[in-house]
């Protein structure tokens, strides 16, 4: 991967549940394996397109991904850390939300979107004149942590086949 890949799969260590592994020339099922080594039992893999981080695909075990969804990102300098053992995820995007909830095995907030309280949070929200759908990091003083993620797309059988603007 590019260093913007690996910069960006180090960022989001430091805002999810998870642990970075550069796969290098493992396969998908060494990557599973290590997983479990690591104590996790499903893996999100980083593609890129150009150098740059363009897509997150979600394993739980099957060679095959479960789900994708397309991304950009902010490739500004990632600032922050969470704590991840309190981390919540609001989301104006309701199958987003079921999902990405059970595959990071964090709590739903349903307080308003608006609200960051201090709590360590992901917001999924639309933004912006064109319909947009943006990924964004709080920490518990309602701080904005880095990456932001933009979201493109998103397909697959836990999302019922919705998709992103």
């Amino acid at each position: 991967p590019s260093q913007r890949t690996r910069s960006f799969g180090r960022a989001l260590e430091r805002v999810l549940p998870a642990r970075y592994l550069n796969r290098g020339k493992m396969s998908l099922r060494e990557v599973f394996l290590k997983a479990k080594e690591l104590g996790f039992d499903s893996v999100m893999v980083i593609s890129e397109r150009y150098g740059n981080p363009s897509r997150l695909e979600f394993f739980t075990g099957n060679e095959e991904p479960e789900a994708y969804i397309l991304i950009s990102t902010d490739l500004s300098q990632p600032s922050g850390k969470i704590h991840t053992e309190n981390l919540t995820l609001q989301c104006e995007e309701p199958a987003l939300s079921d999902f990405l909830s059970n595959f990071l095995k964090i709590g739903l907030d349903s307080n308003e979107i608006s609200n960051y309280k201090s709590s360590n949070l992901i917001c999924i929200k639309k933004t912006g004149q064109t319909p947009r759908t943006v990924m964004e990091f709080f920490d518990n003083k309602g701080n904005v942590i880095r990456p932001r993620i933009y979201l493109k797309d998103w397909k697959g059988v836990a999302f019922s086949d919705s998709s992103g603007s």
